[in-house]
């Protein structure tokens, strides 16, 4: 197909009983919607932002291609099983896995050529959203956030990169962001607190985390030298 098929309509459930019947349509009448704006941001936001900067270490261009990357989708899978999914309750109306995995079958769309370095923008606005919320559950709640944590590391080795070479970031913070990339050493401890300490983007008590620090560390460790091998390591092919 050269579109996507997959079309998401949530209206609020307050309307009178004799409202439209929509949902012959596929709409969806739910009791509270900002909880598919959380399932949205979780399920679809934090694996793309993934993809992005994770993908974009490894070499690829497009979202297909990084979905190509066996080790690299099944890292992805088994973030959103082990790690994005228990971070929140989902809306009743929702099948968060037929939802998660249409989303994943839509990054596998040959026909859809989204740019890695696209999504790759304003991350430091996005990842506040998209992906350190989820953190921030999963440590309240004594979860796993390791590969929440690698796509952490996978951002910070992003933007030394693009500092190294020389290329454009488009972000609001791209000033004090590459001015962070050009003090680092390739030191996972030394380079890791140089951007947690990047308080428009990593609020002080998440910062201050040690299982959360100690996790992006030990991503950022194995991500200077060999992103490939990384990646296997996280996705448990090492």
């Amino acid at each position: 197909i050269k579109r996507e098929a997959f079309v998401q309509w949530v209206i609020e459930d307050v309307l009178p009983a004799d409202r439209p019947a929509w949902q012959q349509a596929g709409v969806i009448y739910a009791q509270d919607v900002t909880a598919f704006e959380k399932a949205k941001l979780r399920l679809l936001n934090a694996p793309h932002s993934t993809l992005a900067y994770v993908g974009s270490l490894l070499g690829y261009e497009t979202v297909f291609n990084a979905m190509q990357d066996k080790a690299l989708t099944r890292f992805v899978q088994q973030m959103i099983n082990n790690e994005i999914m228990p971070s929140f309750t989902p809306p009743a109306e929702l099948d968060v896995t037929q939802y998660s995995n249409d989303i994943l079958a839509r990054f596998r769309n040959p026909a859809i050529r989204h740019l890695l370095a696209q999504i790759a923008w304003d991350g430091s606005q996005k990842l506040p959203m998209r992906i350190l919320p989820a953190i921030s559950d999963n440590l309240a709640a004594g979860k796993p956030i390791d590969k929440l944590a690698f796509a952490i590391a996978a951002w910070c080795r992003f933007i030394v990169k693009r500092f190294s070479d020389n290329e454009k970031l488009v972000d609001p913070l791209a000033e004090p962001l590459l001015a962070v990339a050009a003090k680092c050493n390739g030191q996972a401890e030394h380079d890791v607190a140089l951007f947690l300490a990047v308080s428009a983007v990593f609020p002080a008590v998440l910062a201050a985390d040690t299982r959360f620090v100690a996790a992006v560390q030990a991503a950022y460790h194995q991500l200077v030298n060999d992103p490939a091998g990384a990646l296997l390591a996280f996705a448990g092919e090492a």
